[in-house]
């Protein structure tokens, strides 16, 4: 009988340790099959539940998305419907967006090239509006790789730090309400 108890024993804990490892190994195959498909347009949240914010990862464009779960006011805005690169290199997921700890402020960063843009939604979007933090390429046009730069914030909600994973370079990047003092600054 003991025999039977511990056969019994071992097949549960083998099969119980089978099915987490194929769970697992599942869980990870889910997250790069996300990861990896082409993503030529993304909706970002933002912290008001009935706002979404659509972008067009190869060009910058942006949309401003309400909806309510009553289907009263389901609205498409334009935020920026300009493409933000004037050679169209347009590259799947060249463009993503930061939220910042504002509610009302993104960081829309080309991760191609380095530069970055400050984007402010209202929920008018008449008083929406896009702000180059930095108009020129952080690299040169030979060495455009994509998903070079990604940004990281700080403790400081005005300041997030840019980083060239290729060869390791930092900058400072300080965004504000304000007209002034927005500025990016090499970290030497």
């Amino acid at each position: 009988m003991k025999k039977y108890v511990i056969t019994a024993i071992i097949i549960l804990l083998k099969m119980n340790s089978y099915s987490q490892i194929q769970t697992e190994k599942c869980k990870d195959d889910l997250y790069q099959i996300q990861e990896n498909y082409i993503k030529t347009y993304r909706i970002f949240p933002t912290k008001n539940m009935s706002y979404f914010i659509k972008l067009n990862t190869r060009t910058g464009e942006m949309w401003q998305i309400e909806f309510d779960q009553n289907n009263t006011e389901q609205l498409e805005t334009p935020l920026n419907s300009k493409a933000l690169d004037k050679e169209y290199k347009e590259i799947d997921n060249r463009f993503t967006l930061y939220p910042t700890q504002n509610n009302w402020t993104f960081l829309l960063l080309d991760q191609l090239v380095g530069k970055i843009w400050q984007l402010n939604w209202d929920t008018k979007p008449e008083k929406s509006g896009i702000v180059p933090l930095n108009n020129s390429s952080l690299i040169g046009e030979q060495n455009e790789i994509a998903n070079r730069f990604t940004l990281y914030p700080t403790q400081n909600i005005w300041n997030y730090l840019l980083l060239d994973k290729i060869d390791g370079r930092l900058w400072q990047i300080r965004w504000s309400k304000k007209s002034g003092g927005k500025e990016i600054i090499p970290i030497q």
